[in-house]
This record gives structure tokens, sequence and C-alpha cells, in this order.
């Protein structure tokens, strides 16, 4: 196997790694949608998290809304929160599946 697999292989793994936390920062938000001041937060762009050292986790950082915000000052918005869930979501199973047929190909290819 050369660099170039392995390396597509650990970026594909980096991927689901990182939006697995994004998913869990997303439920959080959804979880303190009533909380009265609670900021909604996202993670840092994948392509930050990729120039990070090795070992390092996600960071969390607040979020802007780009609905708003509650009376109460809750920085939460339902919708824009099941949106982000669900292309999340769609985005991992995209990923896990790529990340699937890539280690069925290399398997293949050394006879296994």
């Amino acid at each position: 196997m050369d660099n170039a697999s392995t390396s597509w292989l650990r970026t594909a793994s980096q991927k689901m790694t990182w939006l697995a936390e994004r998913q869990k920062v997303i439920s959080e938000n959804i979880a303190n949608a009533d909380t009265p001041n609670y900021t909604a937060r996202d993670v840092e762009e994948f392509g930050d998290f990729l120039t990070r050292p090795a070992g390092r986790s996600v960071e969390v950082r607040n979020a802007k809304s780009e609905w708003g915000t509650s009376f109460d000052g809750n920085g939460v918005v339902l919708e824009e929160q099941s949106i982000l869930a669900a292309e999340t979501s769609g985005q991992y199973r995209l990923a896990s599946r790529l990340y699937g047929k890539a280690h069925q190909m290399i398997a293949m290819v050394n006879g296994k």
C-alpha cells in the first residue's frame, strides 16, 4: 500500500471523527434550546482541524446563528440545528461508505 492510499484513508477517518464531534455538539445545542442565554456552538472548520497536530481533539467554538436569537437570548434555532444535523449525518454516511469501499478495494488488491 502506498502513501497516497494511506493518506486518503487517514483523511477519511479524520473526516468521520470531525463529523461525529460536530453531531455531538449539534445534539447539545438542541438539548439546550430552551435554556435562557445559551449560545449555540459548532466545531472548527474541517480544514482547520486537519492542520492541528495529530492527537488533538476537535475545537468547539461559539456559533453565530444566521437565524437570530429568541426573546430570552437563546441562540439555538431548532430549524437551523435540524438542518445542520441532517447535513452532518448525510456527510458521515457518505464518508463511511467511501472509507469502506476503499478498504474493500485494498483488500481485493492484496488478495484477502
